[in-house]
């Protein structure tokens, strides 16, 4: 073999080489960048549900906190219940009471006009205000409902206006909670969820 023919197969050997080394290092370097990339897709996907989850922890744990507390509203109403509340009662009681404080924070005046309640729990709901007759406080059923003016509210306690629960098919007791549905005129209704508390206002005698 002369020598130019052998410079020459080394010459073309050694380009062989070199070129196999060049596409290796190129998917070495590419695989390594689509691992990188990978990695930190699944890295930003995990933050982003851990965000979500956090944020519908953080949901839940509002909607919870209005629960215990008897606070309860609708985004697109201008009603807003606060401390609300159903009174605790013996075993064998047939009837109960539930109190609540209705805001509203709207321009116009709202006509609260009944009160429905979980049939699992009682029979009817009706919305009563109290009143003396000589020396007995007998209570009047409001077929009317009662206004809450424009930014103002209304306080429903013992006493004065509240929600009788008649027909219960159990006593309630402290911790339960009692499910019930507010009807305005005009408005879409408002569902809440009271819990059962042992009543710690004044104790007064009913009379019909």
């Amino acid at each position: 073999m002369s020598l130019s023919s052998y410079v020459r197969q080394f010459h073309g050997k050694l380009f062989s080489c070199l070129l196999a080394l060049t596409c290796f290092t190129s998917a070495t370097v590419f695989a390594h960048g689509e691992h990188s990339h990978e990695h930190k897709n699944s890295h930003e996907h995990k933050n982003s549900h851990e965000h979500e989850h956090g944020k519908n922890h953080e949901h839940d744990k509002s909607h919870e906190h209005h629960k215990k507390h008897g606070h309860m509203t609708d985004s697109q109403s201008p009603i807003v219940l606060k401390d609300g509340y159903a009174r605790a009662t013996f075993p064998m009681a047939k009837t109960a009471a539930a109190y609540f404080t209705l805001h509203n924070h709207g321009d116009d005046d709202l006509q609260l006009s009944g009160v429905t309640v979980d049939a699992k729990v009682a029979d009817e709901a009706q919305i009563h205000t109290t009143k003396m007759e000589g020396d007995v406080m007998r209570m009047r059923h409001l077929t009317d409902g009662v206004t809450i003016g424009a930014h103002e509210h209304v306080t429903f306690t013992s006493g004065g206006y509240h929600v009788m629960l008649l027909g219960l098919k159990n006593g309630l007791s402290e911790g339960e909670e009692v499910q019930l549905t507010l009807h305005f005129d005009g408005q879409e209704p408002l569902h809440t969820v009271l819990p059962v508390k042992v009543d710690t206002q004044a104790v007064h005698k009913h009379g019909h």
